[in-house]
């Protein structure tokens, strides 16, 4: 018969010690396995942050591109105005260049943005818009003769230069401005002047273009600028169907002044059309009750192509039915009637 072992209280404390233990190891064991495995996936992690923010926006063939310039204190909505009406565009491709840093902090500390590119890799693009600050902030980028050197550098290539409010000291600080007549906010066309004698500021006007120079008024002026650099090379019609996809109703191209041109659009006076179109709205324009579509048709506004029967939005216009895809589109044409009647 086999005998039972007594286990001394001596040796029972031992063999409790000896358990602990070997539970404290297998504790320390776990512990140092979860943290090795949470160190893997947080550098994993680390490691996808800086692939995002090394890769850099592919340069689209066929599409004009739009290099705006960042720098620290930046104001916001003049740089960020300008972004949105050109990426709403389909020939435009927009990207950031800092004047070096690799996170940017807009004025107010508002936002942090990390840039596409900085001066030293920036690709060379058609045209550069140059932001404001306040006068001071300016003043320093001003200073940094790298930066001023690289704006002379990519505007003597470009197709077009625009300065959004008191952007417009950097373009003087560059010599850019000499023999120009411009605009820039308000509060400070009379430094402005001051530091660019050779230049003449003016006021009451949202841009102004002057050969390859486009200066405009402060801060959400850069808006009106940058859709008139879309009328000017894409046409009016694709300026206020950008217009109506960012809802902005505030813009008349009839604001601004071209130096040298008269304030038109192929040869046709910009308000002297906006009154022919308000006038014949009423009398040759009028709603169509909803009909079944014999063909496809194509909505002027914003090309879209309409299937069968699927169009609820209809207007009469000078003797021919147009449909519409929604009715912004409508509404859009019922403005601009004789713009998007024109065959041009």
């Amino acid at each position: 018969m086999q005998q039972k072992k007594i286990v001394k209280p001596k040796e029972t404390i031992e063999l409790a010690s000896y358990q602990n233990i070997k539970n404290m190891i297998n504790l320390k064991i776990k512990i140092f396995s979860i943290l090795l495995l949470l160190g893997i996936t947080f550098c994993m992690g680390c490691k996808q942050n800086v692939k995002e923010q090394i890769a850099k926006p592919v340069m689209q063939n066929g599409k004009i591109k739009v290099a705006i310039l960042i720098y620290p204190g930046v104001e916001l909505l003049d740089f960020a105005g300008p972004s949105e009406v050109f990426s709403n565009s389909k020939y435009f491709q927009v990207y950031t260049v800092s004047t070096g840093s690799c996170k940017i902090n807009t004025k107010s500390n508002t936002l942090s943005i990390n840039p596409d590119f900085t001066i030293s890799n920036a690709p060379q693009p058609d045209i550069l818009v140059i932001p404001g600050a306040t006068m001071s902030t300016v003043g320093a980028v001003a200073s940094n003769h790298q930066v001023i050197s690289w704006i002379n550098k990519v505007s003597d290539k470009t197709k077009l230069t625009m300065s959004v409010c008191s952007g417009a000291g950097l373009l003087s600080k560059a010599g850019l401005l000499d023999g120009k007549t411009a605009t820039t906010h308000f509060g400070a066309i009379d430094t402005l002047q001051k530091l660019t004698p050779k230049a003449k500021f003016i006021g009451n006007v949202r841009f102004v273009e002057d050969g390859k120079i486009i200066t405009t008024a402060g801060v959400s002026a850069g808006i009106d600028g940058a859709l008139h650099v879309i009328e000017k090379l894409k046409g009016l019609k694709e300026a206020l169907f950008v217009t109506a996809v960012i809802e902005y109703d505030k813009w008349d191209p009839a604001d601004g002044k071209v130096i040298g041109a008269m304030e038109k659009h192929k040869g046709m006076d910009m308000s002297m059309m906006h009154q022919e179109s308000a006038a014949t709205s009423a009398g040759a324009m009028k709603s169509l009750t909803p009909k079944t579509i014999n063909e496809e048709e194509k909505d002027v506004v914003c090309g879209m192509t309409i299937p069968k029967g699927s169009s609820k939005y209809h207007l009469h216009y000078n003797g021919k039915d147009y449909h519409f895809c929604s009715a912004t589109c409508r509404n859009l044409f019922e403005k601009n009637a004789a713009v998007y009647a024109s065959k041009k």
